[in-house]
């Protein structure tokens, strides 16, 4: 039978955060034209070009954990643990499957194709035995074509009903003890791919910690704070995001395009020591918070008019977001390997075809979801 929550912890009517949804549908659309590469199309400057301290993709994984621990964690908490956890469990054998299948379709399409010179990197030779490449994909030691997010969505949510345990007996601490002390493993290691999840994980949870304690923050905030102190805050962490992308964004062209010394030296020098994406040094990951709640604070501000002209848009990729993600590596994919090569800093086509080819990808993952395009097959995201 299982343990009873706390009564110290409530359950309260939660509604959906709207805000959360814009914001994904926004990170989904930048990790589109990020790997798009297609640049300039005049898009780019919302996007960084994937250059940035930060990325969309830690966004994604936070508040695919804090929705996760909302969802699945605060509002089931009055049910019996088995119940969340099933769930858990079940989308995440899902997912599993589905990064095994989109490893291997992506893999047989690389070696048709294998002397493209645009096919994407990291594939399995030609003349390995197929047999091994199966095998390695199940075991989790190999991945291609853009399915890793898939892969480690699948594991986290396959500890997630362990984490979920301990916050229902206010544990928390512990599932932060744990976190930072996987993460601190892999910045130990080697690195490369088949650890990664153990860094990213720290992403996830952190937004799994909080969505779970939600309501109970919300209050704290709204009861605690005066309304000057609320205002305060939020628009000095909205101050703090505004300078540091733009900032940031600076540095990344002056880098790569305009070689101003000394900052072009000291983003190459420090660039990956402080803010690599692998490893999560503490600079990215504090940078990761500003940014994360100053867009928050943001895009709640300015909410309704958000909603009103990008929510026909934003909100159905937003509430879809696994769906969608995997609709854009097919996309992405087979853009590069038949339309036109991506396009980090050499602009090899002029602006304007880069930005209505940017839209025209955006407007068919859009129009997939409006359609329901093999959503039983691939599976909606729930939260």
């Amino acid at each position: 039978m299982a343990r009873p929550a706390p009564q110290s912890i409530e359950e309260p009517h939660i509604e959906r955060i709207r805000a959360f949804d814009l914001m994904r549908g926004f990170f989904l659309i930048v990790i589109l034209l990020d790997h798009l590469a297609y640049y300039p199309s005049g898009l780019d400057i919302f996007t960084g070009r994937g250059l940035l301290y930060i990325s969309t993709a830690e966004g994604f994984f936070a508040i695919s954990g804090l929705v996760l621990g909302i969802v699945r964690g605060r509002k089931l908490l009055k049910k019996p643990l088995s119940i969340a956890a099933k769930l858990l469990l079940k989308r995440s054998v899902q997912l599993y499957i589905e990064s095994i299948i989109l490893t291997l379709l992506f893999t047989i399409v690389a070696w048709l194709f294998y002397h493209n010179p645009e096919i994407k990197y990291g594939a399995a030779t030609p003349d390995t035995p197929f047999w091994q490449v199966v095998w390695q994909t199940i075991t989790l030691q190999y991945t291609y074509g853009w399915a890793d997010f898939l892969r480690y969505y699948a594991l986290f949510l396959a500890g997630a009903p362990f984490a979920l345990w301990l916050l229902r007996r206010g544990k928390w601490y512990i599932v932060t003890i744990i976190n930072i002390a996987l993460w601190w493993y892999y910045t130990q290691t080697p690195g490369g791919e088949t650890w990664l999840p153990f860094s990213w994980q720290l992403v996830f949870y952190s937004g799994f910690i909080v969505g779970f304690y939600w309501p109970a923050l919300t209050r704290w905030w709204r009861r605690t704070l005066h309304a000057w102190q609320r205002r305060a805050i939020a628009r000095t962490i909205t101050a703090l995001f505004l300078l540091g992308f733009t900032v940031n964004f600076l540095l990344m062209l002056n880098a790569n395009y305009w070689h101003v010394e000394p900052f072009a030296a000291w983003h190459n020098q420090y660039n990956m020591e402080y803010f690599d994406k692998d490893r999560l040094p503490i600079p990215r990951l504090a940078f990761g918070v500003i940014c994360f709640w100053g867009l928050f604070a943001l895009v709640r501000r300015y909410e309704k008019i958000i909603a009103k002209y990008l929510g026909w848009l934003l909100m159905p990729l937003g509430t879809n977001s696994l769906y969608v993600y995997t609709i854009e590596a097919f996309i992405v994919y087979f853009a590069h390997l038949f339309i036109l090569p991506p396009q980090p800093f050499i602009a090899a086509a002029p602006w304007f075809i880069n930005l209505a080819l940017s839209i025209a990808a955006i407007m068919l993952v859009w129009t997939a979801v409006r359609r329901k395009f093999l959503f039983s097959e691939i599976g909606r995201a729930h939260v």
